[in-house]
């Protein structure tokens, strides 16, 4: 068979972490939400009506001559957790040792 190692139903390690980068683009697969963390439920729609909501909030502010306290933004899950903002993507090779991290996949492949 095409494409396959030598070896039962092994994958080469290109297309492993072909396999691995299309399933980490899936929204809704777990291995998006494990590698996202508390972040994977924000989409940019999400993090844009959160910006527009604090823009909002601060000019009803500033209109009635900054009384009261100043609006906060809506907190990230994972601000809240760490104080760092979730990486953005990862590289196929960062998902790959996650992988390894994790033991789903062995560590010399």
């Amino acid at each position: 068979m095409a494409g396959q190692a030598s070896g039962a139903g092994r994958l080469p390690t290109g297309e492993l972490r072909n396999l691995i980068n299309g399933l980490a683009a899936y929204e809704d697969s777990l291995l998006h939400r494990r590698l996202r963390g508390p972040m994977a439920a924000w989409d940019m729609q999400s993090l844009l009506l959160r910006r527009i909501d604090l823009h909002l909030a601060g000019a009803n502010w500033q209109r009635s001559g900054g009384k009261g306290q100043r609006p906060k933004p809506v907190e990230l899950p994972d601000k809240a957790r760490t104080g760092k903002p979730a990486p953005s993507k990862a590289s196929g090779d960062e998902i790959a040792q996650r992988l390894r991290n994790l033991g789903l996949i062995p560590a010399g492949a």
